[in-house]
């Protein structure tokens, strides 16, 4: 019996087209990310999963986005002894299981509201070094506990998929509330443009759920605004990363010609001063 999906609130039914993405992507040669649970995890839920195929450049585009993340959380473990990755809206990801036993040691918090939660639960159990907790993001008891469990720790905070289904204020105090605690921290996530915005009802894959973009943002650097610590450390147009192309030519000429639609979607890296 396949678990059911429809009682899901318009922002968390976004979770199932990176899932899809992931699961689709075992079929394709070569393989830009293996993921062979996500297909699991597809054949057990309740949802119209097919749907995601009139989306072929989303379907591209958040395979390559986990990918790029996979290896930033793989680096990050590598360089500190002392490393915490920290998820929010975690969804049904599997990095975790992605990366195996290259980070099996590190403590993994998977965060995400209670509905999502209660919902992976009946999935997938949590791995030996994970921890789900279930929580709006934007409240910060689940910040204050991780602080006293581990205050010598180094954080990461990875934000995959999740910034543009908020408002601008929710996320800048998002940013203040984990500056204000994380000295030394390492933010990394994705963002959308402003002109991408406001164009939810033409997404490929957003349309196609009852979901709105809330957020967009041109100037990745303007995030330092948000809180004095806050340092910009890079970002980089998803369009740019190798394997592309299969999104199809007509995307490939976008990211080729038309700036405004090769810095459409990005990923981006700060750092909290301590």
């Amino acid at each position: 019996m396949r678990t059911s999906a429809h009682s899901f609130s318009a922002v968390c039914e976004t979770l199932f087209i990176p899932l899809y993405a992931r699961a689709r992507e075992q079929h394709q040669v070569p393989t830009l990310l293996k993921d062979p649970l996500a297909q699991e995890l597809v054949q057990k839920i309740d949802y119209d999963f097919a749907k995601f195929e009139q989306a072929p450049a989303s379907m591209t585009g958040v395979v390559l986005r986990a990918a790029y993340f996979d290896a930033i959380v793989r680096q990050f473990v590598k360089n500190h002894t002392n490393a915490v990755v920290v998820h929010l809206g975690y969804g049904l990801d599997t990095r975790c299981q992605r990366l195996g036993a290259e980070v099996a040691d590190t403590p993994f918090y998977q965060i995400d509201v209670p509905e999502v939660i209660t919902f992976r639960k009946q999935l997938l159990a949590p791995l030996a070094n994970e921890t789900y907790i279930a929580s709006c993001m934007f409240e910060t008891t689940w910040m204050e506990k991780l602080q006293k469990k581990h205050p010598r720790a180094t954080f990461a905070f990875v934000m995959e998929g999740v910034l543009m289904y908020f408002s601008p204020e929710q996320n800048q105090q998002l940013f203040a509330h984990l500056a204000q605690r994380f000295a030394g921290a390492e933010l990394h996530f994705d963002v959308i443009s402003r002109w991408l915005s406001t164009g939810s009802n033409w997404h490929d894959a957003v349309r196609l759920t009852p979901a709105q973009f809330q957020f967009g943002i041109d100037d990745d650097r303007a995030i330092e605004q948000w809180h004095a610590a806050l340092r910009y450390q890079g970002s980089c147009d998803v369009m740019s990363f190798e394997g592309w192309e299969r999104a199809g030519w007509l995307y490939w000429l976008g990211q080729q010609y038309f700036p405004v639609l090769r810095s459409a979607a990005r990923v981006v890296a700060y750092f909290v001063q301590p």
